[in-house]
């Protein structure tokens, strides 16, 4: 399937098309875009409790896309720390491992 992301120049038309009080649907149209893609913006890049902001929008969805992937591969020297945290790894199965790097670290990671 081909598609396209919203451009910058996009997301701050959206901002002034619901200022000017345009529905999803008409933004949609005037965009020639498709309803859902509209409606999936707003509700992804929109702070919670407040209206569309384009800037906003624009940096979360660079913040998105930049922490999107695979995450990043462990290092020889961390995975020997955590033998040395959990024990045995092979007692532990690696999703709970790379769950629990994950949320020490606050990074994705790939095991």
């Amino acid at each position: 399937m081909y598609y396209n992301h919203l451009s910058r120049k996009e997301r701050y038309q959206i901002f002034v098309l619901l200022q000017a009080g345009k529905n999803k649907k008409e933004i949609a149209q005037l965009l020639n875009r498709h309803p859902s893609t509209i409606s999936r913006e707003i509700k992804r890049n929109s702070k919670p409790n407040q209206a569309y902001q384009a800037h906003d929008a624009v940096t979360l969805a660079r913040k998105r896309r930049k922490n999107s992937g695979n995450g990043k591969p462990i290092e020889s020297s961390v995975w020997r720390q955590v033998e040395k945290y959990f024990g045995m790894s092979t007692l532990f199965s690696t999703k709970k491992i790379r769950s629990s790097i994950s949320f020490v670290f606050n990074r994705r990671l790939v095991i």
